[in-house]
């Protein structure tokens, strides 16, 4: 193949009317050739040049556009895993007020149980002062009522102490004492 130096360094035999039509002829045919077959190469790596351009344009584009898929993911991903935080955090507390109002209600039943429990005892120990002191009062009472009768049981005995007349019954003890009356 001929290099531009070849062309410049060609040199043609004079003939008797100038250069050598035969020569310059076959030389321009040579450099036909060449030229026509560098021409059709640098047109092939011109279209290759081409379709690599536009190759490397898909692929810069691609590669943008993964990028920013990549990009949108993690976003994406952050976003999410903010969002699942923040309601992880929501829940949470939701569940601590919750947990707070549980133990604070069962705080004021247990406190409710215990005055109700207090007032229960305070009213029983009251009942059972006021249970003691009626039946020492009724009981006072009675052995009031048995001495009372038993010394106007006494007191008729005294007068009956005589021997039962013609006609009288004798008196027993048991009519004396209603107690011993009760017991037969």
């Amino acid at each position: 193949m001929l290099t531009p130096l070849d062309i410049n360094k060609k040199e043609f035999h004079r003939s008797f009317r100038g250069y050598n039509c035969e020569e310059v002829d076959e030389f321009l045919e040579q450099i036909l050739r060449d030229y026509g077959q560098v021409y059709r190469e640098n047109q092939e790596m011109r279209e290759k040049n081409q379709r690599l351009s536009e190759e490397l344009e898909r692929y810069a584009h691609l590669e943008q556009t993964l990028k920013d898929a990549l990009v949108m993911a993690q976003q994406a991903a952050d976003e999410m895993r903010q969002n699942a935080q923040r309601e992880a955090e929501l829940k949470l507390r939701e569940a601590e007020n919750k947990a707070r109002e549980i133990l604070n209600q069962a705080r004021a039943q247990a406190e409710k149980v215990e005055r109700y429990q207090r007032d229960l005892e305070a009213s029983t120990r009251a009942f059972k002062m006021r249970l003691r002191s009626l039946l020492k009062a009724q009981l006072e009472l009675l052995e009031d009522q048995v001495e009372a009768e038993a010394a106007a049981a006494a007191d008729r005995q005294g007068e009956t102490l005589r021997e039962p007349g013609p006609g009288e019954e004798e008196i027993t003890d048991c009519e004396l004492d209603p107690c011993r009356q009760e017991q037969v």
